[in-house]
Order: structure tokens, then sequence, then C-alpha cells
């Protein structure tokens, strides 16, 4: 999970050489103009953005290193939507992978060398992801940059199925093939070929016989061309021909939406609803979000105070893998809606995971042996934690100096409203009751007999999830969650951070007056009834597992509670994608473990075209939601997507159905 960090000098010029593989990180003569001529000249960027009538551009890269290659890109396809404004492409998207990623210190010191880039660099060094192996998804206006950490040669199949012949361009940079040759190798070659578009082309600044020899064999045409500097020669090329592979997972279909002018309903109101239409408004869509209730954020996005911090306690290591993915992302994502304006009460400043009791240690011995990076999470003994917390507390745990706060209800609800300026439109008291296809899309109609239609319809509807006929099979059960709001006190106030134990208890507000302290968790019911007994359990709760004199002032009996009902599942996974067609499904594959010990076709599962969800957030949507709701946008609009395949198949709406066939076993 972990991945090193770059270990370089410097040149008595400034130009940072890798210790690792002894070899530059670009060129001592111009190392700008070397970008500018390899890659982009090489791949006639400029001539064939002028051209293009998609509305993306996908550029893909091998070694990140500094930077430069992607600083100058943006550069450039920003003069380019400058000087053609009309133009059908409008959308970058640049991935980019890395083994060996620069530490943030290094990375500054080597972009103060191009001061014209320093806008993006302050922008990519404040959310310069931790040495975690994944992909991480920043934004720059226009243009989306997929890092992903780890050797590439298991990061490019990760991609999946879903992105082949989808790549319009290659970087081949990297260090050297006679520095590096576990790169630059026949499954390198393969891979590249697997996801170039057709007519997608390449640039590298090598001529090695080894690559030109590899890329041929693996379709592309290739060309020599006068090298940059002191190299006589590089190459590049173009694949010619569509390549397509059989996928080797039909059951898990990732399929983009037909919507040929881009209206998109949502159903739904709260957190995941919000991070979906922002995704989607930020594309071009036209979005209306219909709301059961009288506003948004009156169910389990309502509270007063959420934590805010990834799942880590968790024998599911896929788990885990998402939800530092989501963690990162949604920092990102809350730190750009502040400097959007959109107010809400918070205070990022940590979450303490105590270990109560034997089974709370043993899940943080587990954490522990991760070996996550610092600013993720800090076992901590107990005077450590004790005084993280601010308050004597009568264990050790971990530490998660990133996590903290915020205010749900004020998010969700003033982030819509800033959405509703950007063209959003919100329909409150609409429950929608039944889908049906059109031959355009899908009819939603309400409890009043009203229809609305339009080309794609996404699921958000919490715990009412599989409330329709499309979607009764999912697995889906409503959790009641009473959450209690207390007044401070003189102990209370020196609270420091979040405190998680069985229930958390948040630190006051900003209005010094109140915490919040909870939930209770009541599986199958959505009875959102005040319960005097939850409320007393809450209390008991924090003084039975944290028994120190402070949590004696803990006082559940003003009767302040707020109730919600929250989506789960049982492998506690979200949902995100395409709704699957469970009939369709069921008849193609009740035999699948037949199929597949007998090596018979199998064919590509069936999904109710133009219809998604997203769903079974648990207690963690404020953390899950952001990254999901921009993975099923990017997938709505056959984007790449930010997260790898395995974690994809993870979220996989059928996933419980695909156990069980995979296994020979029923699916009722």
């Amino acid at each position: 999970m972990l991945v090193n960090y770059a270990d370089i000098r410097f040149n008595p010029d400034g130009t940072p050489v890798s210790n690792q593989f002894d070899d530059i990180y670009f060129s001592t003569a111009d190392a700008l103009a070397e970008t500018e001529y390899v890659f982009l000249a090489g791949n006639r960027l400029w001539e064939r953005w002028q051209q293009s009538q998609a509305e993306r551009f996908i550029i893909a890269e091998t070694g990140f290193g500094s930077g430069l290659n992607f600083f100058a890109t943006i550069a450039l396809f920003r003069r380019f939507r400058t000087e053609f404004p009309t133009a059908p492409l409008k959308r970058l998207f640049f991935i980019s992978f890395e083994k060996y990623p620069l530490n943030p210190q290094d990375l500054l010191l080597i972009h103060q060398q191009y001061p014209q880039f320093n806008e993006l660099s302050q922008q990519l060094l404040q959310h310069w992801p931790q040495p975690l192996s994944g992909c991480y998804r920043l934004h720059f206006a226009e243009t989306t940059l997929d890092l992903w950490l780890g050797d590439v040669t298991e990061n490019l199949p990760a991609l999946g199925d879903y992105m082949q012949n989808k790549v319009d361009a290659w970087f081949l940079d990297g260090f050297a093939p006679a520095k590096n040759p576990g790169m630059w190798n026949e499954h390198l070659f393969q891979q590249l070929a697997r996801v170039t578009a057709t007519n997608g082309s390449f640039a590298t600044f090598t001529a090695a016989s080894t690559v030109r020899k590899g890329l041929l064999a693996s379709g592309f045409h290739v060309e020599k061309r006068p090298g940059f500097g002191h190299k006589r020669e590089c190459l590049v090329g173009v694949k010619p021909q569509s390549i397509q592979q059989p996928s080797t997972t039909p059951w898990f279909n990732l399929q983009a939406a037909q919507m040929p002018t881009q209206d998109i309903a949502i159903v739904g109101g709260g957190i995941a609803s919000l991070c979906t239409a922002l995704a989607l408004l930020q594309r071009g869509a036209s979005v209306t979000l219909y709301c059961a209730d009288d506003a948004p954020a009156l169910n389990a996005s309502g509270n007063k105070q959420g934590a805010f911090y990834p799942q880590l306690s968790d024998d599911n290591v896929a788990n885990i893998r998402f939800y530092l993915h989501a963690f990162s992302y949604g920092g990102q994502l809350l730190h750009w809606l502040l400097k959007q304006g959109i107010e809400f009460e918070h205070a990022f400043c940590g979450v303490a995971l105590s270990g109560y009791n034997g089974k709370a240690e043993e899940k943080l011995r587990k954490i522990a042996e991760l070996h996550l990076p610092s600013a993720i999470y800090q076992p901590m003994e107990q005077t450590q934690l004790s005084a993280a917390v601010g308050q004597p507390l009568p264990c050790g745990g971990g530490f998660i100096p990133l996590g903290g706060w915020l205010a749900p209800r004020q998010l969700v609800q003033n982030a819509f409203a800033y959405l509703q300026q950007q063209g959003l439109t919100i329909q409150c008291q609409q429950t929608i009751q039944s889908l049906s296809q059109t031959t355009t899309g899908w009819r939603l109609t309400n409890t009043q007999g009203a229809t609305f239609e339009h080309e794609v319809v996404v699921l958000a509807n919490g715990h009412q999830l599989n409330h329709f006929a499309q979607t009764e099979k999912l697995p889906l059960y409503p959790v009641r969650g009473q959450v209690s709001q207390i007044p401070t006190s003189a102990n209370l106030l020196k609270l420091n951070s979040v405190l998680c134990y069985d229930g958390y208890l948040t630190p006051v507000d900003q209005a010094g007056e109140s915490h919040c302290i909870g939930a209770s968790h009541v599986r199958d019911s959505a009875d959102r009834t005040f319960s005097a007994q939850e409320q007393v359990e809450n209390q008991q709760k924090i003084q039975h597992n944290i028994p120190e004199d402070w949590t004696q002032e803990v006082d559940t009996s003003g009767n302040l509670a707020r109730i919600g009902v929250r989506c789960s599942v049982r492998d506690l996974s979200p949902m995100a994608g395409n709704v699957p067609n469970f009939a369709a499904q069921n008849d193609a594959y009740h035999n699948l473990f037949n199929l597949r010990r007998r090596k018979q076709p199998i064919p590509a599962a069936e999904n109710y075209p133009n219809l998604y969800l997203i769903g079974a957030l648990g207690s963690r949507g404020l953390t899950s939601a952001p990254l999901l709701g921009e993975m099923l946008a990017s997938l709505i609009y056959g984007d790449p997507l930010p997260l790898d395949e395995s974690l994809q198949h993870c979220l996989s709406a059928n996933r419980s159905w695909v156990r069980k066939w995979l296994k020979g076993a029923p699916v009722e």
C-alpha cells in the first residue's frame, strides 16, 4: 500500500537526478523546450485539438516526475481554449503513473525554476497525495489529473476493461530504457496498445531498439524523428486499428450513458445527491433534483455535526483502500467548497480512535500494522492520545490528524444553494414512486401521479433506494441512528478533537454551546420517532467506555436529538454505478460457475440503460460521497474513473449476486 518517495540529488545547475536510476529527470539544456518538442509537438496536440469533434481529450503518461510535462500541457490547452473558444473540445484528462513520487519539498525546489507555473504548482502541492498506492484525482479547472502512485506494470492494467481504446495520446517518459528496463518491457507495450484509442498517438524521447520493436509488435505504427538537444533521434507513432480484448469480468459491466442533451435527474437530497450533482454540472449537464422533503438534507445528511475521517478499522482491505482515497478526495472537495464561499461549520481538528476494550485494541493494532503515513494515522499511547484529545483517556489508540468534523446540514443546503446559481433545478416535495423506460430515457412518476421525463436518472434516495421495481432485489437495509445534542461544560469545552469509541463525541460547535454524541444503530428500522432509551444509551455508552470524571458531564437529559435513517449493506461497502437488471443477469449467470469451468462464452452483464445509483453510504457519507459522486459522473460521461478496477468491482451494485453465481449458488 505504501510507496517510497524518490531518492534524488540536484546537479550544480539545479537539475534533479535520480539516485535510484542514476539518471536525470529532464534535459539540462532546456527542460521545458524538451517537453514541448518531444511530447506536445510529437503528439501533434495543437493540430489535433483544433480538428477534434470530441468534447474530451485523454492524455496518459509514464512517469509524472516533477510534473513539468503536465504543467506545459495545461498551459497549451488553456491557450487553445482561449484562441478557439467555440471548439467542441472543452475538457482535458491527464493520467500519469509514478512509481517513486517526489516529496513536496523537492517538488517545490524544482517548480521554483519555472515561475510561469507558480499557480499550478501551488495547487498541486496543496493537494499532493500521501505516499500510498492508487489513483488520486486532482482538478485544475478544465483539466483533471489522475495521478497513479505505484508501479506502472500494476497500475496500468488496473485501468481495467473500461479504459480499452480510450487514451488519445501517450507521453512515454520516465528514465531511459537502459537505466529502467523494468518499465520498458513487452507487458507495458501491450497494455499501452490495449488502452490507446484508434489513431491514438505516442511520443517518447528515446529511440532505443527495444522500445521501437516492442511498440511495433504491440500494434503501433512507429516513426523516427530528430531528437531534442544532443539526442540524435526519438520516436513517435499511432495505433491505426482498434484492439478489442474480451473482458475478464463481464459480469461487472460498466456502461456510460447515451444522452444527446445531457438531461439528468437525481432522486434524493442528501450528501450523495449533492456530490453527484456538482460533478455532473461541472461537465455541462442539465440537472434536476427531485427531493421528497421540504428541503434537502432533512434525513441522514441533516445532523448538526458529523465526523470526517476514513474507515480504517475493517478487515476488508479493499474497504480500507477505498476510504483512504475517498478521504483524500473528500478533503480536496471540502477545501474547494470553502474557497467558493460556501459556509458551513467545520474544524479539521483531528479524530481520535480509542482502544476502549480488547476488540478495539486489536482493530487499532491491525491499523498500526498498515504503517500508514503519519498524516493519515498515528498510533498513540495513553498520554499522547489524551494530550491530542485535550482530556484524560483510560487507554491509548490512534489519531487521524487530517480528520475533523463539519456541519452536514449546513454543508448540503448551502452547497445546493450555490449549485442552483450554477444551473441546478431543485424540485422539493416530490416523492418519486416509480420509474419506467421511454424511447429517450426514463419517466419518473410521483405519488400524485405527475410525471417527469429525463434522459438519465440517478437514484440517490438513501434507505429508499430499493423501493423501485428496478432496484428491489438489491440487498440494502435501513439503519436508524439517533444523534444526541448535549450542552457543553467546563471540561467538555476542552475537547480538542473528535473522539471515537463505540460511538463518537464532537468538540463544541462554533457557537460554543453544544456537542453531538451518538449514534444509536438500529438495523432494519426506518422509524424516526424520538427514543428516550436511545438517548440514555448514547450517554451511558461514552461513560462506560471512557470512564473518566469529565465524561460524567455528558448530559443527554435535555432530550435534544435528531434521528436519521441510513442505508447500509452487509459488506459495508458503498454502491455506485449502473443499476443492474436482476432478471436478465440472473438468467445469464445462474449457471456462471459451470460456464467458467467449461470455458464457455460469457455475455456482458445487462444493466438498465441510463439508470444509475449511489447509495449504501452507511455512517461514512461525509467521507465517501465526494469520490463516489465524481466516479458516478465520470461513468455517466464515459470519462476515466478515479478508482482502480478492483475497487470499481467492490462498489458494483450486483457484487453480492456475482459472489453467489461464481460459487454456483442460487440468487433469489
